[in-house]
């Protein structure tokens, strides 16, 4: 019988949620597509303003950005008003053609795959380093509470969360490019990039696995340093909320160890903060550490996506702002459904 309410509950849960989703992701499309037009016309924004060029090249342009209807001319063109261009935006949209890049004339949808596939691999290691050091932290931080451990990782991880991420990043880029202080074994790493030039293109080889480690230490590390705090914090002050529950104290009455508290009292009760942070966490990944990789010349999502903002490269801005919202919202989904699973009590209007 407690089986079958379950599912009912998550059946009820994907329902509700996946309605919510389709009806989220159709907004930041919508939004996506009117805050790109209000930015000005393409046609005049990246076709030369120069009496020479030839009207054939603004009207194939026009034809290529959306604004010209296909088989204009110049004697004839036919402009496209702001619901047939939405129109022809989401057809393009959900048939994945989202043209080609203005400024590195390749197709968009390849380019931006390959770009996040690096950030999958600095963001995803980084984030699992992150997740596991926070929660082991933030656990022995609350069992330790109130002493020199607690004390000592609070005021180290606040240090962190506080710090501008690009600041550290240039500190640590600074710092281990080159042996400091006449020491010979001082370690230094690459000072951007995601694998030596001369090793391209990947295609799993030792050198070139060993390349992207080597190119992979300084901005994971950054990324870890700057994010674990708010992972460890969470935990700990969740962890922290549960401690004083009844059954936690009743459990303490009857003599029980810490660690058997710890480990069957309140972990459990304790992770469906953690769940939610690590389901936001996982969307980051396609969202890309922004400043981190454009300050080490790591080409992700992030340092092509500022890249396209300088270049006003329209079609790239768009797809990886969809790619973004669409994974926090997906991400928000499986979320929803973690959370009743691991605990009943939760309701999810």
């Amino acid at each position: 019988m407690g089986g079958e309410q379950d599912m009912s509950e998550i059946r009820r849960v994907i329902l509700r949620r996946g309605r919510n989703a389709i009806i989220t992701i159709f907004g930041i499309m919508t939004l996506n597509f009117f805050l790109i037009q209000g930015v000005g016309d393409p046609v005049l924004l990246l076709t030369p303003r120069d009496p020479k060029v030839p009207c054939e090249m603004r009207i194939e342009n026009g034809i290529r950005f959306g604004v010209y209807a296909p088989g204009s001319t110049c004697d004839n063109p036919i402009p496209l008003d702001t619901f047939s261009r939405f129109l022809l935006y989401l057809q393009n949209t959900f048939t994945g053609n989202w043209g080609m890049s203005y400024q590195w004339k390749q197709p968009v949808f390849d380019m931006v795959i390959n770009d996040l596939t690096w950030t999958l691999v600095l963001v995803g290691a980084a984030t699992v380093i992150t997740i596991l050091l926070g929660m082991l932290i933030g656990a022995v931080s609350a069992a330790r509470r109130g002493q020199a451990f607690d004390l000592v990782m609070t005021s180290f991880g606040l240090f962190f969360y506080g710090m501008p991420v690009f600041w550290l990043a240039l500190v640590l880029q600074l710092g281990f490019t080159d042996q400091q202080f006449g020491l010979n074994w001082w370690p230094t790493f690459p000072v951007g990039g995601e694998i030596d030039p001369d090793l391209r293109p990947f295609n799993w080889q030792l050198a070139q696995i060993m390349s992207v480690a080597n190119h992979l230490i300084l901005p994971s590390a950054t990324l870890a340093l700057a994010y674990f705090a708010g992972v460890s914090l969470i935990m700990r002050n969740s962890l922290i909320d549960v401690m004083t529950e009844d059954y936690v104290v009743t459990a303490r009455a009857k003599g029980l160890a810490e660690r058997m508290i710890l480990r069957r009292h309140v972990l459990p009760n304790g992770m469906p903060p953690m769940v939610t942070l690590i389901a936001l966490d996982m969307a980051f990944i396609f969202g890309g550490a922004y400043q981190i990789e454009y300050v080490f010349s790591y080409e992700g999502i992030g340092w092509r996506t500022i890249s396209a903002i300088y270049f006003a490269d329209f079609p790239v801005i768009q797809f990886i702002v969809v790619m973004g919202g669409v994974a926090v919202v997906v991400a928000n989904f499986f979320a929803d459904l973690l959370l009743v699973k691991i605990d009943p009590r939760i309701k999810i209007a």
